[in-house]
């Protein structure tokens, strides 16, 4: 089934999105899980496969098709189409960047069948777009079944949702049991906030946080911060932890933050992979995460490429050279 590059399973849910940004310009496009498809078959280029495993809206099947067909990379194997009416997420951003959402429609969520087929992927990233992908158990199931990489992008979990179908802030149960079933992790600050219980404003508070997450089996901890940057902590070989601290990257004039965090994954997921050095993978994302936020919208993904200079294509880590 796969190519002898390497290939990446991405889970999660393709939205209908309607973007209003602070600007007062209204955007009718497609997101959710398409920002790390697309992104990724741009980063990746004929170096690699990618699965997009997800339940998608027959009302939604034409589009997707037609996004995708331009990327030969991307493989529609782990996509089933479904009769439920897709997901619509409205997002509203303010003048700090915060957003409120809400979601229409829906569709099942994932079972292990389904995500069986991709376990031998060298990484699977779980991109919580509605929170609802799929429950605890199939992800535990998911994680006893394969030792590779898991990147998990919190996201939606951290979003409930009310009887108007509007998204609001709150603690999941059970979050650090769904937080260590994958070996990196990712959320941005006020998400890591939430869980965490107070604000992740100083080393101390990182610390307390990330003991509490590394504790439970992952490897890696990032946390993004907008304009500044992103911080990846993990354990060293001494048994502390270390905070590296990366910077923003911009390589234009902002335009739409939607994505960026999506995109942040696959620059670090796919960079990590090819050289299995954390430091290298975090500023490769902030770098694809800067490229972005420069673009309004799904429909200037492909323009990324355009950013891409000789120093973003990666060599294979020793390991993968004597493999």
């Amino acid at each position: 089934m796969f190519s002898e590059g390497r290939s990446v399973a991405l889970v999660g849910t393709i939205n209908r999105d309607t973007i209003f940004t602070v600007d007062g310009v209204q955007t009718e496009s497609y997101g959710g899980l398409l920002y790390s498809i697309m992104s990724l078959a741009e980063i990746v280029g004929e170096d690699g496969d990618i699965y997009p495993v997800c339940n998608v809206g027959q009302d939604m099947e034409a589009v997707v098709r037609d996004k995708l067909a331009a990327y030969p990379s991307v493989r529609l194997d782990g996509i089933r189409f479904v009769p439920e009416k897709n997901p619509h997420c409205f997002m509203k951003y303010d003048a700090e960047g915060n957003k409120r959402e809400t979601l229409q429609g829906g569709v099942p969520g994932l079972t292990f069948d389904q995500l069986k087929p991709f376990l031998d992927c060298n990484a699977i990233c779980f991109n919580f777009i509605t929170g609802m992908e799929l429950d605890l158990e199939t992800l535990r199931r998911v994680r006893a079944a394969t030792q590779n990489l898991i990147c998990m992008d919190v996201h939606s979990l951290t979003l409930g949702i009310d009887e108007n179908r509007k998204r609001f802030w709150r603690v999941p149960p059970q979050w650090e049991d769904w937080l260590g079933c994958a070996d990196v992790v990712q959320m941005n600050e006020q998400e890591g906030a939430l869980l965490a219980g107070e604000a992740l404003d100083g080393d101390a508070a990182t610390l307390r946080f990330a003991e509490k997450i590394l504790e439970r089996g992952s490897t890696t901890l990032m946390i993004t911060r907008n304009e500044r940057g992103s911080q990846t902590i993990s354990c060293n070989p001494q048994g502390g932890i270390d905070i590296q601290v990366f910077d923003a990257s911009c390589s234009g004039e902002p335009q739409d933050e939607t994505g960026c965090g999506d995109i942040f994954l696959m620059g670090f997921t796919w960079a990590f992979l090819q050289t299995e050095d954390r430091a290298r993978a975090s500023r490769f994302a902030n770098r694809v995460a800067g490229m972005n936020v420069c673009l309004r919208g799904i429909e200037e993904i492909n323009q990324i490429g355009t950013f891409f200079g000789p120093e973003d294509r990666f060599a294979p880590s020793p390991s993968q050279q004597e493999g």
